[in-house]
């Protein structure tokens, strides 16, 4: 499936693939993971360096809706965590999972830095959107997630979405329909669309959450036109 579904995102004019990786997916267990079948991360994204494509590699672990959080059970059910804080347990575990991840992409030699298809690749996911109450211990958090990429040292930028408060060298990029007016924290950054969204959720007896082709193309035309550089069509 992967190589056929990748092959029309080719012939249809994409040039890069954005694809999460699910936490509760590929450690069900503590420690223990799973990389078979329809979770083989690697062959997947040797499938899009086959085709010649770009790679994005959202690590994050938080995944919002798309996996109900990405966060394993077994996290929920440890002594004294607080998930999406600088609390030790959280962060062991996230830098375990993180590193691991890393790991292995270099192993393979997978990120551009090494002549693979990787240019960009996201730690965290949209915690701006949960940041304020938290105050300082919100900024913490994520000079804590911004440290612990950068020094993983992968040769490529890390991405943090909807993340106004991004630590330098991290660069934000905003998820959501419109978005032509938004503005990097760092002007000298690219501005980058890491979610386009083509539709949304559709609710018991509601309405197909549906936008229309022309709708969605007019909304990259005036991003790009407006400065943008990256727009990845989401779901």
């Amino acid at each position: 499936m992967w190589p056929d579904h990748i092959k029309k995102g080719k012939e249809g004019g994409l040039d890069a693939i954005e694809t999460y990786v699910f936490w509760n997916a590929h450690e069900p267990t503590r420690r223990q993971y799973d990389f078979s079948g329809k979770l083989d991360l690697i062959r997947f994204l040797k499938t899009i360096q086959d085709e010649g494509l770009y790679g994005v590699l959202r690590i994050r672990p938080y995944a919002c809706e798309e996996g109900i959080t990405g966060f394993p059970v077994w996290l929920h059910n440890m002594p004294r965590m607080v998930f999406r804080t600088t609390n030790k347990a959280f962060m062991d575990e996230i830098q375990n999972f993180t590193t691991m991840i890393v790991d292995m992409v270099m192993k393979e030699k997978l990120f551009a830095s090494q002549g693979g298809p990787i240019i960009l690749a996201q730690i965290e996911n949209e915690y701006g959107n949960i940041m304020g109450p938290y105050g300082e211990a919100g900024e913490s958090y994520i000079k804590l997630c911004a440290n612990m990429a950068q020094a993983l040292n992968v040769g490529v930028p890390w991405i943090i979405c909807q993340q106004n408060y991004a630590p330098q060298p991290m660069l934000n990029t905003c998820n959501g329909y419109y978005f032509d007016n938004f503005t990097p924290n760092n002007l000298n950054t690219p501005k980058m669309w890491t979610e386009n969204w083509t539709g949304w959720f559709k609710q018991w007896g509601g309405k197909n959450p549906h936008r229309t082709t022309e709708d969605v193309a007019f909304s990259v035309a005036r991003f790009f036109q407006r400065g943008g550089t990256f727009n990845n069509y989401y779901m």
